[in-house]
């Protein structure tokens, strides 16, 4: 008689793999978080070896398995931003600060994020041009970099829901224009690197 022990081995084999490949973070997050390509200057690299990105040290998706928070503060990260970011169209959170990252933000990476509403790069050594912020933005903390240019406070006009906006420590050139509390009724707290005070917007 013809045994069925293989046979239920190769439909249990299957079951699983269909069950991995439901209950898996989303393939194109997963390639867009391994193109990262972070370099780790701590003795302790990060934990990156399950196959479920949703699984990975500092990762956390939603309900359909899609990457909502990058949370990496303080993890001995170095490298350059990369603009494959833009490909985490569900992030919400993105937490890389107290690391060695450095060179410039990748042009237009964070205005295609139109979840985004927590942005902490403080304590980097990141420079170059600040572009646009998704209208989802609420906190956006960038101090403690070689940021040099001048603030571009035109570009924060989509953020009207930016509540915070720390850019001290940075060596910004140009002033705090009269108009910002308008166009950002919501901020109530602004750190400026160019009066070094805590400017109060408060909403009407």
């Amino acid at each position: 008689m013809l045994s069925l022990k293989p046979y239920r081995l190769l439909f249990t084999l299957f079951l699983f793999d269909i069950f991995s490949q439901n209950h898996a973070c989303n393939q194109i997050h997963r390639d867009s978080l391994l193109s990262l390509a972070f370099n780790h200057m701590s003795s302790s690299p990060l934990n990156w070896s399950s196959i479920d990105c949703c699984q990975w040290e500092g990762i956390s998706c939603d309900h359909k398995h899609q990457v909502t928070h990058i949370w990496l503060p303080s993890k001995g990260i170095s490298g350059s931003l990369s603009p494959s970011l833009g490909n985490l169209t569900h992030l919400s959170h993105l937490n890389l600060s107290h690391n060695s990252l450095s060179g410039p933000l990748p042009m237009g990476v964070f205005s295609s994020l139109n979840q985004l509403k927590v942005l902490d790069l403080s304590y980097n050594h990141l420079f170059g041009d600040i572009f646009g912020w998704p209208a989802s933005i609420q906190i956006v903390d960038i101090s403690s970099n070689h940021f040099s240019e001048t603030i571009q406070f035109s570009s924060l006009q989509r953020a009207w829901r930016l509540i915070e906006l720390n850019v001290s420590n940075n060596s910004f050139m140009g002033s705090i224009p009269h108009f910002l509390a308008s166009i950002l009724p919501l901020l109530s707290s602004l750190i400026s690197p160019i009066t070094n005070i805590v400017a109060k917007f408060l909403a009407d």
